[in-house]
């Protein structure tokens, strides 16, 4: 079977945990969820889920049709570089940019590993027609080059940035240190919109919803990149170490070569391929709190979803470094 390389060499470099004799790998960073056009698709299709349609996409789409004119009246710049950080395909932005104020000018910037989503968001965007958009410019790179990139886009005319981190995105990171990420190339006045579900009663519920076969659909691609067959692993979730674990039993003894290594899987490891951390509100609200001076809580009127607009601190402070985590489990 095809091997691929970036998957296997994250999953070299960062070994696995062991538990009497039970193995556990740990490639769950959700960059390598949109490698392939076949993963790209795999993640799309849950578009058509139900529970992730309902309470993910529709309640987001609510939310920036009615909040978009407030999100610009807080940031406060009439031109100014939009980008769209590693989601999808636009739908959310071709919604946001549609419901600007007329006097609006952007310079639109999608940011994505994939190039399907790049190539789909950018046809969407041109397809709006719309002269509020003077500009475009995709760039293919992960989040680890966001920095570099956002830095650049800057000239006289336009000096401000609005970032869309839309789709749940920090919630399948350790969130201080994504934030404290996202923030180092911002300058004051700066403005990054979140939208992100949280919370309202137990923490750790419905795991059922995340068995679906459409996970195993799309996440399969993944371990046939490490060069399983589809018969020797078997898709599961679950609640672990403080949050929901996507992740694929072996169900063989299993040899794998790579660059003159042998990588050893038994019957009975787990890869970890996915995961999601759950916040209340007010945890949210924490953790933005910490990072920028300004933070604006857009929650939906069912109460699961939101939209956090996070405005720069005032005074850069390039010492402050990432919070420590705080384990909310």
């Amino acid at each position: 079977m095809p091997k691929d390389n970036k998957i296997l060499k994250e999953l070299v470099k960062r070994g696995y945990t062991k538990k009497k004799n039970q193995h556990t790998w740990d490639i769950s960073d959700s960059r390598f969820w949109y490698l392939t056009p076949e993963l790209s698709k795999g993640f799309l299709n849950l578009a058509n889920y139900k529970p992730y349609k309902k309470v993910v996409i529709d309640r987001e789409l609510l939310l920036i049709k009615r909040h978009t004119q407030k999100i610009v009246k807080f940031f406060g710049h009439k031109k100014f570089n939009l980008i769209d950080l590693g989601w999808g395909k636009g739908v959310k932005t071709r919604e946001f940019i549609r419901h600007l104020p007329k006097d609006i000018r952007i310079r639109y910037y999608p940011i994505d590993i994939s190039s399907y989503f790049i190539e789909t968001s950018v046809a969407r965007i041109n397809s709006l027609n719309s002269n509020k958009v003077v500009y475009i410019k995709p760039f293919l790179v992960d989040f680890e080059e966001f920095n570099e990139i956002s830095s650049i886009l800057r000239n006289n005319e336009y000096q401000h940035n609005l970032t869309l981190l839309l789709g749940e995105t920090i919630s399948h990171y350790q969130i201080n240190e994504f934030l404290f990420q996202i923030t180092q190339d911002m300058l004051p006045g700066d403005v990054v919109v979140i939208g992100n579900g949280y919370r309202k009663g137990k923490r750790f519920v419905h795991i059922e919803k995340y068995k679906d076969p459409i996970f195993n659909d799309w996440f399969i691609y993944l371990m046939r990149g490490l060069g399983f067959k589809d018969n020797e692993v078997r898709y599961d979730a679950r609640f672990a170490n403080g949050r929901l674990e996507l992740f694929y039993h072996i169900l063989v003894d299993k040899t794998i070569k790579y660059k003159g290594k042998q990588i050893y899987f038994r019957k009975n490891d787990k890869v970890i391929i996915g995961a999601q951390y759950k916040y209340y509100p007010e945890e949210l609200q924490k953790f933005c709190k910490m990072y920028f001076s300004e933070v604006l809580f857009l929650p939906d009127k069912v109460g699961e979803y939101c939209l956090l607009v996070c405005r720069k601190w005032s005074r850069p402070d390039s010492n402050r470094g990432p919070l420590p985590h705080l384990d909310f489990s």
